[in-house]
């Protein structure tokens, strides 16, 4: 399924869930599933965490039900949720799965562990103990809004995009915390404004390292998922 969202919508996600760190933020999204088959995300619902983690969240249930009687007085369908992983990757958590009780609903998962906002959405269906999901098509589109505004995440984006990697690590061979200590070596040979791209595990490692690094003062550029149990981490190096 391709689904779209206006540059506008994905702005206020991001704005929003920035703000919300280290939690979680939350909320609902709702449009229309047009006959040429795409989904159309018309409105986004920013709505409260009532866990108050950066683990896991729960809608607020009386802003849900505002919400929901908002969509229908504006002819909407509610199409799914979006939540924010302040710390790890776009990609659903084995948690995320099991509360994906809805198999029509799209799911959007907004990672802010890089500098630049990701925003994905997935399909996520079977029994609760082996469910799957699977990455759709999202497409940003730009709006009269971000023209006027100037799309600040779209700009950033672009210009993330084209970097020149300094060196490269392959630290898939090992477990944590090796896994950092390597890349902190990696760093230290690296001149102030280098860029390092590691490629590194699923799991503990992609989970780890972006947050140590940047507690070190480091920028987390970017993580790219390679579909294949490892990830593409690209780290600037801030300072000696």
């Amino acid at each position: 399924m391709i689904i779209t969202i206006k540059r506008s919508d994905f702005n206020r996600i991001s704005e929003y869930a920035i703000s919300q760190q280290p939690d979680e933020a939350c909320g609902l999204v709702a449009g229309t599933d047009r006959e040429d088959g795409v989904r159309e995300i018309r409105k986004v619902y920013l709505l409260t965490n009532t866990d108050h983690t950066n683990e896991h969240f729960t809608i607020d249930p009386r802003e849900q039900l505002a919400a929901i009687k908002d969509m229908r007085a504006e002819g909407l369908q509610p199409l799914g949720n979006w939540h924010s992983h302040p710390e790890t990757p776009s990609r659903p958590s084995p948690e995320d799965k099991r509360l994906a009780n809805d198999s029509r609903a799209s799911y959007l998962i907004l990672s802010l562990a890089a500098k630049y906002p990701v925003l994905n959405a997935f399909h996520v269906e079977g029994p609760i103990d082996a469910r799957i999901s699977r990455k759709e098509e999202l497409i940003i589109l730009e709006d009269e809004s971000t023209e006027r505004e100037g799309a600040q995440y779209g700009m950033e984006e672009k210009q993330v995009a084209d970097f020149e990697v300094t060196d490269t690590i392959d630290i898939t061979d090992v477990t944590c915390p090796i896994t950092f200590v390597k890349t902190k070596v990696a760093l230290e040979e690296l001149e102030d404004g280098d860029i390092l791209q590691v490629h590194i595990n699923d799991g503990e490692p992609i989970q780890n390292v972006p947050r140590s690094v940047k507690e070190e003062g480091h920028e987390v550029l970017r993580i790219d998922d390679n579909e294949d149990g490892t990830f593409e981490l690209f780290i600037k190096k801030v300072g000696d």
